[in-house]
């Protein structure tokens, strides 16, 4: 979490940077409601997860499976 004067993100989902990353800029006010903070946050990691987990599954489905 970081202060910034980039401006708020519109509407409720995070944004995908060039990166790859995700992010998600509150209003000033969101600063001090704990549920808003949790909510962005979960929101903004979520996609994360998945795109890692899905990136994984892809690479995992393309080995040969392992013989016992």
């Amino acid at each position: 979490m970081l202060d910034t004067q980039d401006p708020v993100t519109s509407g409720n989902d995070p944004e995908r940077m060039e990166d790859g990353s995700f992010s998600m800029i509150l209003d000033h006010e969101a600063e001090f409601n704990i549920s808003r903070l949790e909510n962005a946050m979960l929101s903004t990691t979520y996609p994360a997860l998945r795109t890692a987990l899905s990136e994984h599954l892809e690479d995992a489905s393309k080995k040969k499976p392992v013989k016992n």
